[in-house]
């Protein structure tokens, strides 16, 4: 390990919430509650990684989800809509989060062992700051504790920093 310093890792999937259970099942729920408009969860998981915002946008995009959307509205799907869904997902997301943060089964000794050895641990994910959070401590509770954690609304150029971020 004397050439890694650093390994960046995404939570949802990745060390936490094995399936990436939290944020399909609350986009599924918030389109309901926003729009009693349904998707699927296998439609919430396709854009998985992207800033929520954005992620609300590309399933408005969809070409499973949009033509039911014009169908069932009238009319396309507007920023107004997306900012809409994104407001009622937020709060839901934050009361859900914790609820999925135990690590996945064997990730937490990897990354025990990693930083024993010097090696930094970064994380980044699609999960805005305010639902990161509610996540982070939860997550510590379990043991969890990155050096670094990056929110997707902390990137200027979307939610994974790039190699120029600082």
């Amino acid at each position: 390990m004397k050439h890694i310093e650093a390994l960046i890792l995404d939570w949802a999937g990745t060390v936490v919430d094995y399936g990436s259970i939290a944020p399909t099942s609350i986009f599924v729920e918030a389109f309901k509650q926003a729009y009693q408009f349904d998707i699927s969860l296998a439609e919430a998981r396709g854009p998985m990684g992207m800033g929520k915002w954005d992620h609300i946008n590309t399933l408005l995009q969809m070409d499973s989800v949009r033509p039911r959307w014009i169908t069932q509205f009238g009319q396309a799907p507007s920023t107004a809509d997306v900012d809409h869904i994104y407001q009622t997902f937020m709060p839901l997301q934050q009361a859900k989060v914790a609820d999925r943060a135990a690590p996945i089964p064997g990730v937490l000794a990897v990354i025990k062992r990693l930083q024993q050895q010097g090696v930094k641990i970064g994380s980044c994910s699609g999960y805005p700051k305010p639902v990161m959070d509610v996540l982070v401590p939860a997550a510590a509770d379990y043991g969890y504790q990155p050096d670094c954690v990056v929110a997707s609304d902390e990137c200027a150029a979307g939610s994974r920093p790039g190699p120029g971020w600082l």
